[in-house]
């Protein structure tokens, strides 16, 4: 389905990006990726996309700024911030701010898919969440 995804990647770091990427799309997930968080907040994918994997340091704004972004704009989406500074008091801030769920660097593709899957409420690709 050309422009429909179901998972948009925000992180400044190409390996990370093309490698979440690699492993949603072998998954039957539709993906796309942005390198920082405006050019996330620009990207077509935010209309349709039901998950963002956000990393919380971005080189042009904070992820917790992307996250409280998408809490206004796209109030139903799941987020899920990824980070290489994992600390409980960057967990609490996430997920005060509104996040579905909290991924240290580094992560194996395991760990990712149980993160993408809760955050999903493990809904397969292209299926929809019941309300």
């Amino acid at each position: 389905m050309a422009g429909s995804w179901d998972v948009l990647i925000v992180d400044d770091e190409a390996v990370v990006r093309d490698g979440v990427s690699r492993v949603l799309a072998s998954e039957g997930l539709r993906v796309a990726a942005a390198e920082d968080g405006r050019s996330a907040l620009a990207h077509e994918a935010l209309g349709s996309c039901r998950l963002v994997l956000c990393d919380l340091m971005l080189p042009d704004m904070a992820g917790l700024d992307v996250l409280r972004a998408l809490r206004t704009r796209r109030p139903g989406v799941a987020v899920v911030v990824i980070t290489g500074y994992a600390t409980a008091g960057h967990m609490a801030q996430a997920l005060e701010a509104g996040a579905t769920g909290f991924l240290p660097k580094p992560f194996d593709e395991t760990e990712l898919m149980a993160a993408v899957r809760h955050a999903l409420g493990g809904v397969g690709p292209g299926e929809e969440r019941e309300s």
